[in-house]
C-alpha cells in the first residue's frame, strides 16, 4: 500500500483488490477508471486500487479538447486507449499515459499466455492481481488493442511456431502443393493452413506486403492462382 498526503488529506493506493478489501470490505469499486467520478475508488489497468483525485479538461475551448483524471499514478486522458498503470508519481500532474515504449513483466506474461492459446480473460486473471472476471474481460481487450502488446503476442507466437518447425516458407510451400492438387477435400486442409497463417500473423494487414513478396518467390504458381491467392489476402486485410 502507498500513502500520499495532499493538502492535509491522506490518499491511498493499494497494490491489488485483495489488499484493498482488508481495509474496505464493502466499498464499491468502479471497474472503468475512464468513467469514474471524483472521489470514487477505481482500478488501474495493472490491478491497483486508487481514488480519482480530480477530473480535468485540457484545451476546453478548442477542437483538441481532452478529458482526463488525476490520480496517484499521475494524470491520464480518458479518451486514450493507453492504459493507466505503473508506479506512483511524485508529480501527480504529470501525464502518465503518453505513448508507452516499454512493457511490464505482467504484460509480457499476459502476451505469452495469449500466444499459447489461453483465453484472454483467463490470461489477464493469471497475469494481474485481480479475481474480478468482468474487469479482466474488459481490460484484456484494452491491452490487445495496443500495438505494442499485439507485437509482443506475435513474437511469442512466432517463437512457438519456430520451435515446432513451422515457418512462413513451410506454410506457403504447403499451400502451393494443396492448391495444385485436384482432390476436393484439400479445401478443408487449405482452410486449416490459412488458420495457421492467421495465427502466425502472416495474413495480418501490417504484413500483407511481406506475404505477397514471399508468395511471388514460388515460381510454381500460375498467374491465375497467384492472383486468386493475392485477392484473398487483400480481402482478409480489408475485413480487419
Amino acid at each position: 500500500m502507498y500513502l500520499k498526503t495532499i493538502k492535509g488529506v491522506d490518499y491511498h493506493l493499494f497494490d491489488n483488490e485483495k489488499e484493498f478489501r482488508k481495509e474496505y470490505p464493502k466499498e464499491k469499486i468502479n471497474t472503468d477508471w475512464r468513467t469514474a467520478e471524483e472521489g470514487e475508488w477505481t482500478i488501474s489497468d495493472d490491478g491497483k486500487i486508487l481514488t480519482v483525485l480530480k477530473k480535468i479538461t485540457v484545451n476546453k475551448d478548442s477542437k483538441k479538447k481532452k478529458e482526463g483524471v488525476r490520480t496517484l499514478l499521475g494524470t491520464f486522458f480518458t479518451n486514450s486507449s493507453t492504459p493507466m498503470s505503473g508506479e506512483p508519481k511524485k508529480d501527480i500532474y504529470r501525464f502518465g499515459n503518453l505513448k508507452k515504449k516499454f512493457t511490464t513483466h505482467k504484460e509480457k506474461y499476459f502476451a505469452k499466455l495469449v500466444a499459447q492459446g489461453v483465453d484472454v480473460t483467463d490470461a489477464y486473471l493469471h497475469s494481474f492481481d485481480t479475481n474480478n472476471k468482468d474487469y479482466a474481460h474488459q481490460k484484456s481487450r484494452v491491452l490487445l488493442k495496443q500495438k505494442r502488446i499485439r507485437t509482443l503476442v506475435n513474437k511469442e507466437v512466432e517463437q512457438i511456431l519456430d520451435e515446432l518447425g513451422i515457418s512462413k516458407t513451410y506454410l506457403l510451400e504447403q499451400a502451393k502443393d494443396i492448391i495444385e492438387k485436384r482432390d476436393a477435400k484439400d479445401s478443408d486442409r487449405l482452410r486449416a493452413l490459412e488458420t495457421l497463417m492467421k495465427i502466425s500473423g502472416l495474413l495480418s494487414t501490417e504484413k500483407k506486403t511481406e506475404s505477397l513478396a514471399l508468395i511471388q518467390e514460388f515460381k510454381g504458381f500460375s498467374r491465375d492462382k497467384l492472383k486468386a491467392f493475392e485477392t484473398g489476402l487483400l480481402e482478409e486485410s480489408a475485413s480487419q
